[in-house]
């Protein structure tokens, strides 16, 4: 049976209770209809069922990133995580086991390994095999794949007290795990979550998979989805984007039905390499690559003042060396720039151009050259710019000047010089 029928089934059932006399329908017992089962409200509030407080709740969780993002590199550690073998600020207070369905068993192996033997977060080997089972992917039907749930649970659910700490289950990936016929029909994915909730029956499920995008900064995730038909982010109890914003990776919260303790995680990345015999004997370097997820240092908001800051240093020095770049070759070719001149070669803000000439005035990087009035050829030539180098600024921020070349006025702005007028012929001495 295949994840349709058994959604269809459960509907005829409730339309064939539906038909019969109300004298036969059950008032109480273990036969009661799904939907027949009244929860009492006492008025109180409760927390949320966490997986990772304040961050991942109880549920089916799809978590989406770009290709390449590194996907598995970030939840296999943050699974660790919910099994209580790291996290600090992200640690439960009780651990569950993990079942971990990879793709890419070699992968996992080596993300493992990196963080039990070369990690600084005292991941101890043995509580990994006790508490992470893995599973090598297998692409089954979704109705199919549902039914493992209830030995996920017998197996694997840890009481605490008179409380179930049901294990976590992980999918990496969804198109490696369920098979659809076509992942883009609303019917077909909306069947498959049915089926996850139901056969998982309250059991935590992050559903790994890719979005539908380019890899997105975080402040494009109200414009990311899943790949796939939007039932399956619409079915989902919490939605979360993975994202990479310069060097930086984030998990960003999409969806969730909670208030969050933050909006997002920081991934830091970390590597660490051995030598290795391949299956044939031969010794190569391994690369061992994992992400470690942390509240961020700072809000979104300092972030993106901080970036903003940068961001205009970074302009504030191109424009200085523009400026200094575009004085230099003019002086060069014979035909310097002043104020005005440097204003309409750069193509930038006349203001900021103009207050960027102040301060390289100020810091003696530029030097103004005064032409006398009797030389100008045209009034608005009183002065043009000349740029130092790095000796002639230290020289002059010294007390000393300016080699004469460069307080020469070029032809190009001084008026011809006139020869003297010539007289008539004196006449000869007479001699007497």
């Amino acid at each position: 049976m295949n994840a349709r029928e058994a959604i269809e089934e459960i509907l005829m059932g409730a339309e064939r209770l539906k038909n019969e006399p109300p004298s036969v329908i059950p008032e109480a017992g273990p036969e009661l209809h799904p939907l027949a089962r009244f929860v009492d409200f006492d008025g109180s509030a409760r927390p949320p069922r966490w997986v990772i407080p304040g961050f991942i709740g109880q549920g089916v969780a799809v978590v989406a990133g770009a290709h390449g993002v590194g996907k598995t590199t970030t939840m296999l550690p943050l699974a660790l995580v919910a099994a209580g073998l790291h996290g600090d600020e992200l640690m439960p207070r009780q651990w569950r086991h993990v079942v971990y369905i990879t793709e890419d068993m070699e992968q996992a192996r080596r993300i493992l390994a990196g963080l039990v033997r070369f990690s600084n977060l005292g991941v101890d080997l043995e509580r990994v095999r006790e508490r992470l089972h893995l599973v090598e992917a297998v692409r089954l039907d979704p109705a199919f794949v549902a039914q493992v749930g209830t030995t996920y649970r017998e197996r694997f659910t840890r009481m605490v007290g008179d409380v179930e700490v049901l294990p976590l289950v992980v999918l990496d990936t969804k198109s490696a795990v369920l098979a659809l016929e076509n992942e883009n029909d609303n019917s077909e994915a909306s069947a498959m979550m049915a089926a996850l909730k139901q056969g998982f029956a309250g059991l935590p499920v992050w559903l790994i998979g890719h979005v539908a995008k380019a890899n997105l900064s975080r402040s494009d995730v109200s414009g990311l989805s899943s790949r796939g038909a939007s039932a399956i982010e619409g079915d989902a109890n919490q939605t979360l984007f993975l994202v990479r914003e310069g060097d930086a990776r984030y998990l960003v919260l999409g969806k969730t039905r909670f208030e969050p303790r933050w909006p997002e995680l920081e991934i830091t990345s970390h590597t660490a390499t051995e030598l290795a015999p391949d299956e044939f004997g031969n010794v190569e370097t391994v690369v061992m690559r994992w992400g470690i997820a942390a509240p961020a240092e700072m809000s979104r908001k300092e972030a993106a003042e901080q970036a903003a800051e940068r961001q205009r240093k970074e302009d504030d020095a191109t424009l200085r060396q523009d400026i200094r770049d575009a004085v230099e070759l003019a002086l060069q070719a014979g035909n310097p720039l002043n104020r005005e001149g440097v204003k309409a070669k750069i193509r930038r803000d006349r203001n900021a151009v103009s207050g960027c000439i102040e301060n390289l005035l100020s810091e003696r990087w530029l030097h103004e050259v005064f032409v006398p009035a009797k030389e100008r050829t045209n009034p608005k030539r009183a002065a043009f710019l000349v740029n130092l180098s790095t000796a002639e600024h230290e020289a002059v921020v010294g007390g000393g000047g300016l080699p004469p070349g460069k307080l020469a006025i070029p032809e190009s702005w001084r008026k011809p010089s006139i020869p003297p007028a010539l007289g008539p012929k004196p006449e000869p001495e007479s001699e007497e």
